[in-house]
């Protein structure tokens, strides 16, 4: 893939059921979704794409739907996260996820927030490595145990420094 031609563009409705069919197993679920497999279903777009600050995107490389996730605007804590990074099957370790991770980044940098997280579960040991190559740099330990205080989860927390991404530590 050219990265040159994946481009950001507008979730809309008509692209949740090829999205949904990205999850093809209880781990995709899981890793993804945080939710068991059979809970994952149009609702569950809808229920994210609802609370305040999400703007839901695809990737598209031409007109081929092959990445979908978003970046949730906190103006409160003046920051953005980019989460539910997930690629088509057929897309995957071609560098998509790689290239979006970092379109969704930059469009939060675009928005006006300089600070741009991201975090996954720690079994998600690819979306930690796409994270990593799109140029976030994992929290350290002590931050991350301030940023998962109130979480369900002990996520491994990451902050886009494009720049630094070479200098992170490993997982």
């Amino acid at each position: 893939m050219n990265e040159t031609e994946l481009r950001l563009a507008d979730f809309r409705s008509e692209h949740a059921e090829t999205v949904l069919g990205w999850v093809e197993s209880a781990e995709d679920a899981l890793g993804w979704a945080e939710t068991p497999f059979l809970r994952v279903g149009p609702d569950l777009l809808a229920t994210w794409h609802a609370q305040p600050g999400i703007v839901p995107c695809v990737g598209l490389l031409g007109d081929e739907l092959c990445a979908y996730g978003y970046v949730w605007e906190d103006h409160a804590e003046r920051e953005a996260e980019v989460g539910r990074v997930i690629v088509a099957p057929e897309r995957r370790r071609q560098g998509v996820g790689r290239t979006f991770a970092s379109l969704l980044a930059n469009e939060a940098t675009r928005r006006g927030f300089e600070v741009v997280l991201a975090r996954t579960v720690r079994a998600n040991r690819a979306a930690f490595a796409c994270y990593r190559s799109a140029g976030f740099v994992r929290m350290d330990r002590e931050d991350e145990v301030a940023m998962n205080f109130d979480q369900n989860e002990d996520y491994v927390w990451l902050r886009y420094a494009p720049t630094r991404a070479s200098k992170a530590g490993a997982f």
